[in-house]
């Protein structure tokens, strides 16, 4: 996990250094409506949070990284569970004009699913390839709103029992 992380943000720090323009870093705030699919009896868990942050390099090129969490959802055996994510993704950015980004996210979610009741889970962890797009509306400079689908890959190594995760987000970006 720690080489595929490095060897993600290797390029970036090394690219970040050629770029004379540099617009700087940005924290995140987003509300997500978590979505699974599998072929055990989980459901969706609920709404969680996300929070993060990143550096734009370029008005086009950023990297960005964040920790989400949702709610508990109970399951048939009388159970609870959550997802959590911990993502590092490169963000290649689109501005439509000066109030309004397109973006796609490329990166990495390391996913883990926490049981709590009577259903166990043995490999209840996994890194994937993630992908997502967005759009964001600029207020100022400082203050931007974002929506944004993510595709975070399976959150389990059991198989046929494998729960593939989605999320749909909405949420305040700050750049600084």
């Amino acid at each position: 996990m720690k080489k595929a992380l490095i060897s993600l943000l290797l390029p970036f720090i090394l690219v970040a250094s050629a770029f004379a323009a540099d617009n700087g870093p940005f924290v995140a705030l987003d509300a997500q409506s978590w979505s699974t699919t599998n072929n055990t009896p989980f459901g969706n868990p609920s709404v969680g949070l996300r929070i993060g942050g990143g550096y734009h390099f370029t008005s086009n090129l950023g990297v960005e990284v964040d920790y989400a969490k949702s709610g508990d959802t109970s399951t048939v055996f009388s159970s609870k569970y959550s997802v959590s994510s911990f993502q590092v993704a490169a963000v290649g950015t689109y501005p439509i004009n000066n109030s309004f980004d397109v973006y796609a996210k490329l990166g990495l979610a390391a996913n883990k699913i926490s049981l709590s009741g009577p259903a166990t889970c043995n490999s209840c962890s996994k890194t994937n390839l993630m992908y997502g797009v967005g759009g964001q509306y600029n207020i100022n400079k400082q203050v931007g709103i974002r929506v944004e689908y993510l595709e975070l890959g399976n959150a389990s190594n059991t198989g046929s029992n494998d729960l593939g995760v989605s999320t749909i987000s909405a949420g305040v970006v700050y750049s600084y």
